[in-house]
C-alpha cells in the first residue's frame, strides 16, 4: 500500500516541473496587464468573436478564443486570493470588470448595426448554461493553471481557452442587449460569471496545493472567513446550473420519449405525422397527421398508450387531422345564381320557364368550378395558417391561390396552388422541403411555394430575400 501510495504521488506530483515562483508570479502578472498588446488583441478577438457567432461560424469562434487575453485577468484574481494580496485582487477585479463592460460594448455596437439580426444556434448555446459547464470550467481552469506553473510552455492554454470559451457568452451578452433580449443577456452572462468563478478558485488550489508563498501574514481565523467565501461564492454561481441542467436532461428524455411514442404507434400505411410538438403551457401533445382521419376508438387507444411513457402520462394528447370547411354544393350555387337574376329580371315568365331553368344550369356549370375554387382556396388558406404555424412556429402569415387554366371547352382548371409564406426567422432548407410537401398534401395539388423574411413594417417585405420552391 505505501508503494502505490509513492507511486501516485510520483506520477502526479506538481512540483516535479514546477518553474520557479517569480516566473509563475511573473506570468500570470503579464497575462493580466490591460494595455499596449493585450488590449488590441482583446478588441480584435471581440470583433472577431462577434462576426463567427453572428455567422454561425465554429471555426471563426475558436479564433477568437485562442487569441483572446480575458483568461490572464481571471487567473490574476485566483492568483491574488491565493497570495492574500487584497491590494492585487481589488486591481485584477477593476482590470476584469473594465474588460467584461468593455467587451459588451463593442459586440453591442457590432450587432446593433449587423443586418443579420437572426439568432444563431451558436448564440442560442451560450444562453441556458448547466453543471456540465461548471465542470468544463473547472477542469478546464485546472489544466490551465497547472499549465501556467510548469518550466516549459505546453499547447495547455490554448486548449483552455477553446474550452472554457469566455469570449463568446460577452458577445451573447451584447447580442441580448442590441436586440433587447433579457434571455440573451442574463444567459450568455452567467455562463461567463461561471466561466470565471471556476477558472479563479481552481487557479487558487493548484497555487495551495503547489505552496505558493503569500504576500502577507495571515491569521487562521482569516483563513477560514476566505475558504467559507469561496465556497458559498461557488455553491451560489453552481445552484442555477443544476436547475438547467436538470430541466435539460428532463427535456432529452421527453424528446427521446416522445419520438419513441410516434415510431411506435403512428405507423400507419394511409397516414403520416407531419410535426409533434410538447406545449409545456397547455401540458398538450400535439400530433399533426396528414391522410386518412382516424376513429375516435383508434384516438381513445392512442391516449392509453401515452400512459406507458414517464415524462408523457401527464400529457394530454391532441390530434389535429385533415378537416376542412365544406362550402355551398352545385345546388346552391343555382339557388343563388337563380335568386340572382330574379332580382335582376323580376318575376320569372312561366311560359319560358324550361329554357329559363336551362340557363339557370348552365350558368351554375360555368361559374361554379370558380366559387367552388375560391372557397377551397379559403379552406385551404385557412388550414395553412391555422396548421402551418403549429408545425413551424417561424411563420407569421401565409397568403397564395391557385393557378388555373382555361381549356378549348371555356372550363376552368386548377393545376397549382401558389404559396407566399412570411416568417420571422429563415428556414432551414429541410423545413422548406417538410413545409411544402404537407402543402401540396393538404391542397390535393401541387405547390409552388415562395418563402419571405417579414420585415419591421406589415405593409412591406424586405425585398430580394425571397426563396422559391
Amino acid at each position: 500500500m505505501d508503494y502505490l501510495k509513492k507511486v501516485l504521488l510520483d506520477v502526479f506530483d506538481l512540483n516535479a516541473d514546477r518553474a520557479s515562483m517569480e516566473e509563475i508570479s511573473e506570468r500570470i502578472e503579464s497575462g493580466a496587464l490591460l494595455k499596449g498588446t493585450n488590449m488590441a488583441i482583446l478588441i480584435l478577438a471581440m470583433f472577431i468573436a462577434s462576426i463567427g457567432l453572428n455567422m454561425n461560424s465554429t471555426a471563426v469562434i475558436i479564433g477568437a478564443m485562442l487569441i483572446s487575453p480575458l483568461m490572464g485577468v481571471i487567473m490574476a484574481i485566483g492568483y491574488g486570493i491565493a497570495t492574500y494580496d487584497t491590494a492585487y485582487v481589488r486591481k485584477s477585479f477593476l482590470k476584469l470588470l473594465f474588460q467584461i463592460g468593455f467587451c459588451i460594448l463593442t459586440s453591442t455596437i457590432y450587432f446593433y448595426i449587423s443586418p443579420i439580426s437572426t439568432a444563431s444556434s451558436e448564440l442560442l448555446a451560450r444562453t441556458e448554461p448547466t453543471i456540465w459547464d461548471v465542470l468544463i470550467a473547472l477542469f478546464g481552469g485546472l489544466a490551465g493553471i497547472i499549465g501556467i506553473t510548469r518550466k516549459e510552455k505546453s499547447n495547455v492554454i490554448p486548449g483552455v481557452a477553446i474550452a472554457t470559451a469566455l469570449m463568446p457568452p460577452l458577445c451573447t451578452a451584447g447580442y441580448g442587449i442590441a436586440t433587447h433580449s433579457l434571455k440573451f443577456f442574463s444567459g450568455a452572462l452567467y455562463l461567463f460569471c461561471i466561466n470565471g468563478v471556476f477558472i479563479c478558485l481552481s487557479t487558487f488550489i493548484v497555487l495551495k496545493f503547489i505552496k505558493v508563498p503569500a504576500k502577507q501574514y495571515v491569521s487562521i481565523q482569516v483563513l477560514r472567513r476566505q475558504k467559507f467565501y469561496l465556497a458559498i461564492i461557488g455553491i451560489i454561481t453552481i445552484i442555477p446550473s443544476v436547475y438547467t441542467a436538470y430541466q435539460s436532461v428532463r427535456d432529452n428524455v421527453e424528446k427521446a420519449q416522445a419520438t419513441s411514442y410516434i415510431n411506435e404507434y403512428f405507423n400507419y400505411d394511409d397516414r403520416q405525422v407531419v410535426a409533434y410538438h410538447i406545449r409545456e403551457d397547455s401540458k398538450t401533445f400535439e400530433v399533426v397527421l396528414i391522410g386518412k382521419t382516424l376513429e375516435e376508438t383508434q384516438i381513445d387507444k392512442l391516449k392509453k398508450d401515452l400512459l406507458n411513457y414517464s415524462q408523457l402520462k401527464d400529457l394530454n394528447l391532441k390530434i389535429i387531422q385533415n378537416v376542412y370547411d365544406e362550402g355551398y354544393s352545385k345546388q346552391d350555387i343555382e339557388k343563388l345564381i337563380n335568386s340572382s337574376i330574379q332580382q335582376r329580371d323580376g318575376v320569372l315568365n312561366v311560359a319560358n320557364k324550361d329554357s329559363d331553368l336551362m340557363k339557370y344550369q348552365n350558368l351554375s356549370v360555368q361559374y361554379y368550378p370558380a366559387y367552388q375554387r375560391i372557397t377551397d382556396n379559403q379552406a385551404i388558406l385557412k388550414a395553412f395558417n391555422t396548421k402551418g404555424k403549429i408545425l413551424f412556429p417561424q411563420i407569421d402569415k401565409i397568403e397564395g391561390g391557385t393557378i388555373n387554366n382555361i381549356n378549348e371547352k371555356g372550363e376552368v382548371n386548377a393545376l397549382k396552388f401558389m404559396v407566399i409564406v412570411y416568417v420571422k426567422e429563415q428556414l432551414s432548407s429541410q423545413d422548406v422541403v417538410k413545409l411544402k410537401s404537407w402543402m401540396e398534401s393538404e391542397a390535393n395539388m401541387p405547390v409552388i411555394l415562395n418563402v419571405q423574411i417579414s420585415s419591421d413594417n406589415e405593409d412591406n417585405i424586405i425585398s430580394g430575400n425571397g426563396i422559391s420552391w
